[in-house]
C-alpha cells in the first residue's frame, strides 16, 4: 500500500506590487549605464527610481521596505506620527 507522508506544499501566487518611488542617485560616473541596465531588466520600471517593489504605502505613495522604514522613522522623529492605542 503507498500512502502520502508529508503533505504538498502549495506556494501562493505572487502578488504583483508597484515600483518603490524613492529616488535613486546614480553613481557620479555610471548614469548612462545604470538607466540602460535597469531600462532592459525591467521595461516597466523607472530606472531612476528604487527597483525594488513596493511593500507598504506612506501618504499614498508606493515604498519598498528599506525607504519606508527610514522615512517612517524620520516621521516619527519629526513627531508626525502617532501611537495608535489598542483596541
Amino acid at each position: 500500500m503507498i500512502g502520502e507522508i508529508k503533505a504538498k506544499i502549495i506556494k501562493p501566487a505572487r502578488v504583483v506590487t508597484p515600483q518603490c518611488c524613492a529616488p535613486v542617485e546614480p553613481p557620479t560616473k555610471a548614469t548612462m549605464w545604470r538607466r540602460d541596465r535597469y531600462l532592459k531588466l525591467r521595461p516597466s520600471f523607472n530606472p531612476d527610481a528604487c527597483q525594488r517593489e513596493s511593500t507598504v504605502e506612506i501618504d499614498g505613495k508606493p515604498y519598498c521596505r528599506l525607504h519606508a522604514g527610514g522615512l517612517a522613522l524620520d516621521k516619527w522623529l519629526k513627531g508626525e506620527l502617532v501611537e495608535k492605542g489598542q483596541s
